[in-house]
């Protein structure tokens, strides 16, 4: 396990079960933030099926969670918002602003670069947002440099947000989309263009940055969920054709799951994290995931962070593995994420955040969920890292229920 590091998990909401995971990890100049839920310190839903008073809440307990490792909102360096809404894709902005006009309120300027995204479901039924996030201290708080590069898209409604954010070889890069300066969604109807102009505002803000593509060390991608091109092939399938032509072989690791998107017409938003420095790409070895077939690694080493894509239970022939068992796919993909730490001689104790996806029919997760907790505590009793539980639509696969991946530092 990494020294210099601190586990914040009292005197703030909790679980409805007992939890092996932290409200937030701090080493070194980071604190990552566990996804913070509109709940009591008993577990109790606070102001249910209410986004307002839901938004306030989940804010709320991140400034708690701040203030306990001396930090508030400004030192946030990026944050990742997730929220539900049922409603038709026409009044999806509108919800959003309604939401954010309670963020704005929290938001400091400059803030955060920042992702949201409209996910399927929460744990708990009821629960309509969760936030997470990184936040800095000390000399990487005060010498960061905020990336706003002309050219690129705008919010529908002004806020504060960052681009990205440089720290030193460090480059967070806030979701992209494929939008205007006005927040209208643009090469509406042709996926191929969105994701290129994706990755050219992704460009923009990793050479303000003074980096490159080849710097990326990871990539996620919110797809629309349950969708086809023309000729049949996945939106998912395409995205990762067209990223390739970026990445080239050997690429950054991928965490890919479905979703629906802020705007109308929109089909994707992707997110990136970037080192400036030395990379040490890692595989397990050739399989048959769509997202692990030679283009994409499934771990990168950067200034002593370790990046690991989405994990999931696939066969090497890219077969679902125990099909319909949320608990040994829990297995498998812990597993997954053991053997790919060990290229990097790490450990699941050295792991500082954790986020699951999870694909489930039901009204809410709570019985996958509790039951992945029980399995990480049963392989990792020791490792207590932050963790967001994130309900997909869909994952890469249809059969596949629960997908992991995760940051680990081995040293500080």
């Amino acid at each position: 396990m990494p020294n210099k590091i601190t586990e914040y998990g009292d005197g703030n909401w909790n679980w409805r079960t007992t939890s092996p995971f932290s409200q937030a990890i701090e080493i070194g100049d980071q604190i990552f933030i566990s996804g913070q839920q509109a709940l009591t310190e008993g577990g109790e839903l606070v102001a249910p099926n209410d986004i307002a008073g839901q938004t306030r809440c989940v804010f709320e307990n991140m400034k708690a969670v701040l203030e306990r490792a001396g930090l508030d909102l400004s030192d946030l360096v990026r944050l990742n918002t997730y929220y539900v809404f049922d409603g038709a894709d026409e009044d999806a902005t509108e919800y959003w602003e309604a939401m954010t006009r309670v963020r704005l309120e929290y938001f400091p300027d400059p803030g955060p670069a920042a992702t949201a995204v409209r996910i399927k479901g929460m744990p708990y039924q009821g629960q309509l947002i969760q936030i997470e996030g990184i936040a800095l201290r000390g000399a990487a708080r005060h010498n960061r440099k905020r990336l706003m590069p002309g050219g690129s898209w705008d919010w529908s409604i002004a806020v504060p947000l960052s681009q990205g954010w440089e720290v030193g070889d460090r480059i967070y890069v806030g979701g992209q989309i494929s939008a205007d300066e006005k927040g209208v969604s643009v090469h509406v109807g042709d996926l191929s263009a969105q994701t290129r102009a994706i990755y050219d505002f992704i460009e923009r803000v990793l050479k303000e940055g003074g980096g490159s593509f080849d710097d990326i060390a990871h990539l996620k991608l919110c797809v629309k969920h349950n969708s086809t091109e023309a000729d049949g092939t996945s939106f998912l399938d395409r995205i990762l054709d067209v990223t390739k032509e970026y990445v080239g072989e050997n690429g950054p690791v991928v965490t890919c799951f479905g979703v629906d998107l802020l705007y109308p017409g929109l089909d994707l938003e992707i997110d990136a994290m970037a080192f400036k420095s030395n990379h040490q790409r890692m595989t397990l070895g050739p399989a048959g995931s769509k997202v692990h077939d030679g283009y994409f690694s499934d771990s990168i080493r950067a200034s002593d962070e370790i990046w690991v894509g989405g994990q999931v239970a696939q066969s090497d022939a890219g077969e679902v593995m125990a099909p319909g068992d949320i608990r040994e796919q829990a297995r498998i993909v812990f597993q997954r994420l053991r053997d790919v730490l060990a290229l990097s001689d790490a450990s699941l104790d050295d792991i500082v955040k954790m986020n699951l996806f999870f694909s489930a029919n039901g009204e809410d997760v709570k019985e996958e969920l509790h039951a992945a907790m029980a399995i990480w505590e049963e392989m990792a009793p020791n490792a207590h890292p932050s963790m967001t539980p994130v309900r997909a639509y869909e994952l890469s696969q249809p059969g596949l229920l629960i997908q992991a991946d995760c940051i680990a530092m081995t040293s500080i």
